[in-house]
């Protein structure tokens, strides 16, 4: 759950760019290969240049599917505080009024393989009317010092402006 709130809060303290910071020092080599090709910078490029990007092409206004994770690309726009509560992490604040937009459910533990990689499931679902919005999965990896690392996300959304229905989102699809 940091990385999605530190995704809706992608600016906020300590640092500028804190979120996309968060989301690339929590990946694989790999996983971070993907997000800067995504972003077309080549090998090489300062890191903060990378949270640079990201930004702008997550942040980017029209129908950009992946700006449900910095509070874009929803009927609401948010400048969320959060907070967990049991499985399902609550969007509190939105600046258009509307209490609370989406919850981030957890259907079932961590599949751990034991073989050094696990599965993590969310869904993210509107608060008011618990539709399902989009699902999230998380392939992990675990590192040298035993933490878990994301190697891979696989996007399903159901919103009817999303395209619903029709195969798999790929995350790379950000850019265009």
């Amino acid at each position: 759950t940091a990385i999605l709130k530190g995704l809706l809060q992608p600016h906020g303290a300590p640092l500028p760019y804190f979120g996309y910071e968060i989301l690339y020092q929590s990946s694989t080599e790999h996983w971070q290969d993907v997000l800067r090709k995504s972003v077309g910078a080549p090998i090489g490029t300062e890191t903060e240049l990378i949270y640079r990007a990201l930004s702008r092409t997550m942040e980017r206004g029209g129908h950009n599917q992946f700006g449900i994770l910095v509070g874009l690309g929803t009927d609401h726009n948010v400048v969320a505080t959060a907070s967990l509560s049991g499985r399902k992490l609550s969007i509190i604040e939105n600046d258009d009024g509307v209490q609370e937009y989406y919850t981030i459910e957890f259907p079932w533990d961590t599949l751990d393989y034991y073989d050094g990689t696990a599965w993590l499931e969310c869904r993210l679902r509107d608060k008011l009317s618990d539709e399902l919005l989009c699902v999230l999965g998380w392939s992990l990896e675990k590192s040298s010092d035993g933490s878990w690392l994301i190697d891979d996300i696989d996007w399903q959304d159901f919103r009817e402006r999303y395209r619903p229905g029709i195969g798999r989102e790929e995350w790379e699809r950000i850019c265009g």
